[in-house]
């Protein structure tokens, strides 16, 4: 199982996005505020922008732009061959969230409570909704025109995708900040909206109204979420390092299957990534898995020794992750 896995780029320092990729060049920020786009075909590095502070933000690759949220303030819009500036929007505080892009926008947090839409050829904000506090840190979910995503303010929240207007909030009723939404991939499917947070609890909402429709503890769910390509498979991961299956059709907590990674204790956020019906996670030690859609384990490798970013599909199809040791790894 060992050549599973390559490693391709060595960091000199921390890593703690994501990767994205813009054709064959891999774009990706570290803990010393370097964004570097680097060729996978010829093994070097194109380009580098260095912002004055840490990067903490998945980069965005779309239309031939590098979209990257900086923890020193502000949004920035790369070319992807060049490396030169696009446009650049100012926020009133650091951006360590995961945006999202779809049909010529950008949807992303704006740093410490709000979030906006941002027009991707210009830079211009088509609007912005102020909810109040905490950072919006996981990726957001868009669906039949709404927009989810959480926060570290309790909440999960739902707007109109086009006007930015609340249409519905929910938290957990719990007040403790620490079992927030806020770092969390919303999965939606069949008019529900799936999630997992620090409260362990796994959580059905349904998404025209927020209604919650139910929730379950059984297991000790953990923050990674993801969906099988057909929406009928909400995964999720747990504490005691297994990934578990629910129909997302039920009425209920509906279990398929929980398979143990082998792992033990496991708290790492990465979310899953679903290719040709294969569930990818990655651990906190430096573990990946892959896992059937039956549930089957069809291998976990240890890879390096630290937490997982989050996965990111290349053009021929592999898959590559990044981890907090400065690592990129491949997997074909």
């Amino acid at each position: 199982a060992e050549g599973r896995m390559r490693l391709v780029v060595q960091d000199s320092a921390m890593v703690l996005t994501g990767a994205a990729f813009c054709g064959e060049v891999l774009c990706y920020g570290n803990s010393q505020g370097v964004l570097r786009a680097y060729d996978t075909r010829k093994g070097r590095e194109l380009w580098r922008h260095v912002f004055p502070d840490g990067l903490y933000t998945t980069p965005l690759c779309t239309d031939g732009l590098v979209i990257a949220g900086a923890a020193s303030g502000g949004i920035w819009a790369f070319d992807a061959r060049t490396g030169r500036e696009k446009w650049h929007l100012p926020t009133q505080s650091a951006v360590v969230g995961d945006g999202l892009t779809d049909g010529g926008a950008l949807y992303i947090g704006l740093g410490t409570g709000s979030i906006g839409k941002i027009d991707l050829r210009s830079g211009r904000l088509l609007w912005r909704h102020d909810y109040g506090c905490g950072q919006a840190q996981g990726r957001p979910t868009l669906a039949d025109g709404r927009l989810v995503f959480g926060a570290w303010d309790r909440h999960l929240y739902c707007l109109d995708a086009g006007t930015g207007e609340l249409l519905w909030k929910w938290n957990n009723g719990s007040g403790s900040l620490f079992f927030s939404p806020g770092h969390v991939v919303p999965r939606i499917a069949g008019g529900k909206v799936f999630i997992v947070a620090p409260d362990r609890v796994v959580t059905c909402l349904d998404l025209a109204t927020g209604k919650q429709l139910w929730r379950d503890n059984s297991r000790k769910s953990r923050e990674t979420t993801g969906l099988s390509g057909d929406g009928r498979r909400f995964y999720y991961k747990t504490m005691d390092g297994e990934l578990a299956a629910i129909d997302t059709s039920a009425e209920r907590y509906r279990e398929l299957w929980c398979t143990d990674l082998g792992w033990g204790y496991e708290y790492n956020s990465c979310p899953a990534f679903v290719r040709d019906g294969v569930v990818y996670v990655a651990g906190r030690h430096g573990t990946v898995a892959a896992v059937g859609e039956d549930g089957t384990l069809l291998w976990s490798v240890k890879c390096c020794n630290s937490g997982g970013n989050d996965f990111a599909q290349a053009p021929d199809g592999s898959l590559w992750t990044t981890f907090a040791e400065g690592k990129v790894f491949r997997i074909p």
